[in-house]
């Protein structure tokens, strides 16, 4: 246990079940044994507004979906790439109002999509969603709604929008009927990043070392719990089934390094979806994105 006064660090993330590892280590006075006080703020708005509030230096560190990570460092957030956080892919809902005449995914073209911010998970993924489908959709089609609750308030209204959301999130609104879930998306990177400001990373980067490691610890140990499905059934609202189904899909990072192929994708991606205007080598690009930690540090 490291003594004396703790390292205050403000982290952001969104009020969902990939964040587990860290309620955890919270509950558990790990961060603190670890001479860290993690200051945790819940956004949920997700990663367009947690890229605003780094960018002010409201908190020092965010879980940010893996390419608005990208978009926003390489438009110049004075940020970086820390590690990855979950390895495995997202897969997106991909939903309407269960009122929409909308029954299939072809049906979508030419409609808006709502999204909860620019730059956010919502956004990035219905411009390349729509890529994928052969159709391209513009920044002007976009309804900006703030977070999920927004989103459920604009579906319900007569006119047909889209709306790209983490699956399992959203799953206990399909159930209900609220939502109408008409397609699936899964991209080909990993999830959620783990990034911080280039000023904490300068001033503490042993700290950094040290939280990063109590983080993996307890994501290694909520995988290898039996019980970890029940845990998340209960504190996420979701059926247990859901959460077994979830569990089985999603792995946490536990100290592997970030895969330079797979941000080399999403930069590919942002760039065709006209999302990114960063001209320089792919290899410039990757030394802006992450944070190389002096020796002992990391």
């Amino acid at each position: 246990m490291i003594t004396g006064e703790l390292t205050p660090i403000r982290v952001a993330g969104v009020p969902e079940h990939f964040n587990l590892p860290w309620m955890l280590a919270l509950e558990r006075r790990a961060f603190v044994r670890a001479g860290v006080d993690v200051q945790w703020r819940t956004v949920p708005e997700g990663t367009g507004a947690m890229c605003n509030l780094l960018r002010a230096g409201e908190v020092d560190l965010a879980l940010l979906v893996t390419e608005g990570a990208v978009r926003d460092i390489l438009d110049g957030a004075p940020c970086r790439i820390i590690a990855p956080f979950v390895d495995s892919p997202l897969t997106w809902g991909v939903h309407v109002g269960s009122g929409s005449s909308i029954e299939k995914p072809e049906q979508l073209r030419g409609l808006p999509f709502v999204i909860s911010q620019l730059n956010s998970g919502s956004h990035l993924a219905a411009l390349t969603y729509a890529r994928g489908k052969g159709w391209v959709l513009n920044e002007k089609d976009l309804v900006v709604v703030n977070d999920l609750k927004g989103a459920l308030a604009q579906l319900a209204k007569p006119e047909p929008m889209g709306f790209l959301w983490e699956k399992f999130t959203t799953k206990p609104h399909v159930d209900t009927g609220v939502l109408r879930r008409v397609d699936e998306y899964r991209t080909t990177w990993p999830s959620f990043m783990l990034v911080g400001t280039e000023a904490v990373l300068q001033a503490h980067p042993k700290e950094i070392g040290r939280l990063l490691k109590v983080l993996r610890d307890q994501a290694a140990g909520v995988m290898a719990k039996r019980t970890a499905p029940e845990m998340i059934a209960h504190r996420y609202g979701l059926s247990l089934s859901d959460a077994q189904e979830w569990f089985a899909t999603v792995r946490w990072n536990s100290g592997a390094p970030i895969g330079l192929e797979a941000l080399r994708a999403v930069v590919k991606t942002l760039d065709e979806v006209g999302s990114s205007s960063a001209t320089a080598s792919m290899e410039d690009l990757l030394a802006k994105l992450l944070w190389q930690p002096v020796e002992g540090h990391g």
